[in-house]
């Protein structure tokens, strides 16, 4: 049953960090002294890198277009060689879009691989464990991250090691909180919906002088599903204020996140092939998309993530500042799981019953990032100097005990198989990193620019096996380069080429490494992708319409390639490589008609690697797909929107034994507006398509739900 006693949990004032409270009460303090007699001063631009997106009922702003996910300074996104995109969440949340997995739906170059228990995706065919940010700060840490704090998602495609330090190279993914404002409007939602959802949201911002802002988003949402006994209960707490004068400004952020939830990994593939005793080939699950395979009543995930962030801006001159930005992250993510872990064939060419394992896990996961940046013009060039220093800690702790089979096309899903799990995990785990960087944005002519930047690292992991004593400790060092050049060849044409490089840790992806492991995996040296970049982004019917068209070539080198006499052992010789053409247009067609699309082609393929996987696709990438909306939304009165997503076929696994038809998904939504009212029908999955969305594994296939309501009431004051 959904309960809103009070927008604020009950839990979130008990886990504050007391850091807040003396936050808090050292800001008014440094701000008063600021203060003097700035009284009358306009206020500033906002102390994080953002970008501005342009709202469809209003007119096209060229000042409100600056990006800084791409450059971690203000920039104009046509300026910068590199393919870009920014997701509105309130454009996808009237959707039921509550998850990232949601929000970047149809975004070219993107595929959901996410587990049930956190995020993951393939941006531009590689994974991007560790390259999800939070208002530029990492958030990598195995959770489902929501929306209801966030204004929107930006994508940066391609290597950020340059930014970021280690990552995968395909991109980063770059949630960006609501802030305080003088002119921000407060808003109160409600939304019902098919599966019992039920939920309730206050973005409240409030002026408390002319300097000050303060905003506090919360909320709570239960949702229910088409699949047996899954359900859902997500609440937040987000409380941000501002001080902010013409020159300088401080920004101060928590946020608290429940989600519990019952684990849903879907339903097992089917094996149709057989040799030598093992399976050849897979088809799509025999169950109903309905099926839920685990213990009913009994499987939980509850994850609570908190964070404090603090972003200081203080203008040294007239053309430089500095600015200091502090994140202190914690996760505490408990489950009880069980699922499958292996198929059971009764015959060849028939799958009967599959064996499932029980799973109960604890990890905490806690991480301080300090960041500090000099910014600054020197004749032609727009300079960046930052230093950051990062300390994470990871400590997994994970139980196990096997379960009973089930049938697989009719699961016996009650809870049942109680024994007693036994200890399977117990580690614990420290990371440093430390990264010195430098970028330039530099001027070369009336119609050229250049953007370079070189970045250091050195990475430093400690890990502890508990069960047994054992302890190991790896260091990793990387320069990450990145060069570009900007030609607008005609007035809103630009004409660009990049290059960059990434590195990444084989023990950075999820922090650890196994202490005292056989072989020589622990010592392997860093992975490297490079990637090359080319493309156009235009401007049409004066800036009211943007395109981007870009082709990439990306590559995963010094790939660790299992050695096939020595088990454990290791060479870096593997490659792995994709190519891709992607197409995104967003504006305004003709008032007040808009459009937002995008379409992805693209080759993701193991080049150099163990013989068995030589020229397989990766998994979960498809060779194409992408999406398009078109909207009529004017100022006021009736409003409506129809679009597509279209997934082209791919692959569930590694061996390519399983593959998942393309599918085409339609979307609808209308409307009314008024001056300080906003009601929303929405439907997903309009033609009720049966489809699978994603799949982590042979035994893990998820399938695509069917068609949805889903009806919001706003009221903005």
């Amino acid at each position: 049953m959904f309960l809103m006693q009070s927008p604020i949990p009950c839990a979130c004032v008990r886990r504050l960090p007391a850091a807040l409270c003396l936050a808090f009460l050292a800001l008014p303090a440094y701000a008063a002294e600021r203060d003097g007699g700035n009284a009358g001063e306009p206020s500033g631009e906002s102390s994080l890198p953002v970008v501005e997106v342009r709202d469809q009922r209003r007119s096209p702003d060229p000042r409100a277009r600056r990006v800084g996910t791409a450059t971690r300074s203000a920039a104009d996104p046509m300026e910068v060689p590199q393919s870009i995109q920014s997701v509105s969440v309130e454009q996808v949340s009237v959707y039921g879009a509550r998850t990232l997995a949601g929000a970047l739906l149809g975004v070219p170059g993107i595929s959901n691989i996410s587990d049930t228990r956190f995020d993951a995706f393939r941006i531009r065919g590689f994974s991007s464990a560790n390259d999800l940010l939070l208002d530029g700060m990492r958030d990598d840490p195995q959770y489902v991250r929501g929306l209801g704090n966030i204004e929107r998602v930006e994508v940066l495609r391609g290597p950020a090691s340059v930014l970021y330090g280690r990552g995968s190279g395909g991109g980063v993914i770059n949630r960006i909180s609501k802030q305080p404002g003088q002119d921000v409007a407060s808003q109160a939602t409600l939304s019902l919906g098919s599966a019992g959802l039920l939920g309730a949201a206050l973005d409240w911002n409030r002026p408390l002088a002319p300097h000050w802002a303060l905003r506090i988003n919360t909320g709570r949402e239960h949702a229910g599903s088409f699949r047996d006994t899954v359900n859902g209960t997500r609440q937040y707490f987000a409380p941000a204020l501002k001080w902010e004068s013409g020159r300088d400004s401080w920004l101060l952020q928590a946020e608290y996140d429940e989600y519990e939830r019952v684990p849903d990994r879907g339903i097992p593939g089917r094996a149709i092939a057989t040799a030598n005793g093992e399976p050849t080939a897979y088809a799509l699950p025999s169950a109903g998309h309905e099926q839920f395979f685990g213990a009913a009543g009994r499987d939980v995930i509850r994850d609570i993530h908190m964070s404090l962030r603090s972003t200081l801006t203080r203008a040294l001159s007239q053309d430089w500042t500095l600015r200091h930005a502090l994140a202190l992250m914690d996760l505490n993510s408990n489950f009880d799981n069980t699922f499958v872990t292996q198929a059971y064939q009764s015959a060849p060419l028939d799958l009967d019953r599959v064996q499932r394992t029980r799973y109960q896990q604890n990890l905490q996961q806690r991480s301080v990032q300090n960041n500090l940046e000099l910014l600054g013009q020197l004749g032609a060039h727009d300079l960046l100097l930052g230093v950051e220093h990062n300390w994470q800690k990871r400590e997994p702790r994970l139980w196990s005990v096997a379960a009973p089979a089930v049938s697989a096309a009719t699961p016996e899903n009650t809870r049942n198989g109680d024994d007693p799990t036994s200890p399977f995990q117990m580690n614990y785990h420290k990371a440093s990193n430390l990264g010195l960087y430098v970028q330039d944005q530099i001027t070369l002519a009336a119609h050229w620019k250049m953007l370079a930047g070189l970045r250091w690292d050195r990475f430093e992991v400690d890990s502890r096996n508990r069960r047994n004593g054992v302890r190991s400790e790896r260091t990793a060092h990387a320069l990450s380069p990145r060069i570009g050049v900007v030609w607008e060849a005609l007035p809103g044409q630009h004409a660009y080429l990049s290059w960059s490089k990434n590195f990444a840790p084989v023990w950075g992806d999820v922090i650890g490494i196994t202490p005292n492991a056989r072989g020589n995996f622990n010592d392997l040296k860093p992975q490297f992708s490079r990637q090359v970049e080319a493309g156009i982004k235009s401007e049409w019917l004066d800036r009211r319409l943007s395109t981007t068209l870009a082709w990439f070539q990306l590559e995963l080198y010094n790939r660790n390639v299992a050695d096939p006499v020595r088990p454990g052992f290791f060479e870096q010789s593997g490659l792995e490589r994709n190519r891709g053409i992607e197409l995104s247009v967003e504006g305004e067609l003709a008032a007040p008609w808009f459009v937002r699309a995008g379409w992805a082609i693209q080759s993701a393929k193991i080049v150099q690697a163990e013989p068995k996987f030589v020229g397989k696709r990766a998994s979960g990438v498809s060779g194409r797909g992408g999406s398009l909306f078109l909207s009529y939304a004017p100022t006021l009165g009736w409003f409506a929107e129809l679009g597509l997503t279209v997934e082209g076929a791919r692959y569930a696994d590694r061996d390519n034994l399983l593959e998942l038809p393309a599918y085409t998904r339609w979307d609808g939504k209308m409307g009314y507006r008024l001056d300080e009212a906003e009601f929303t029908l929405a439907v997903t999955n309009l033609a009720n398509r049966r489809y699978y969305e994603s799949a982590t594994g042979l035994s893990q296939v998820r399938p695509g739900a069917p068609r949805a309501l889903l009806l919001t009431a706003a009221y903005k004051f």
